[in-house]
């Protein structure tokens, strides 16, 4: 199965337009995150992997100890990173 993202277009554009510079809610973070998950969008051919990074760029595919936080955060689990390192006595610096 394919995990999917779904959303009506006008309804991103609408938020785009509320988040764009010198709009009513400008907001650069959002209207960065919005027109680039509107151009995944557009370019519908391609497949998409969302990569999230951690403390110095760690990532899951890297990184068994981040895998395995990303996958207790999957399961809803209530946990931060600082405190899966903390119970696993990992380094602060990892």
């Amino acid at each position: 199965m394919v995990d999917e993202f779904r959303i009506n277009e006008k309804m991103i554009d609408d938020a785009i337009d509320l988040v764009k510079e010198d709009a009513e809610m400008e907001h650069r973070m959002l209207y960065h995150i919005l027109t680039s998950i509107r151009e995944m969008g557009y370019r519908w051919r391609s497949p998409y992997k969302v990569v999230l990074l951690g403390d110095n760029e760690l990532e899951a595919e890297y990184e068994d100890d981040y895998a395995h936080y990303l996958d207790l955060k999957a399961q809803r689990r209530k946990i931060t990173w600082e405190q899966y390192k903390e119970l696993h006595g990992l380094d602060s610096e990892e």
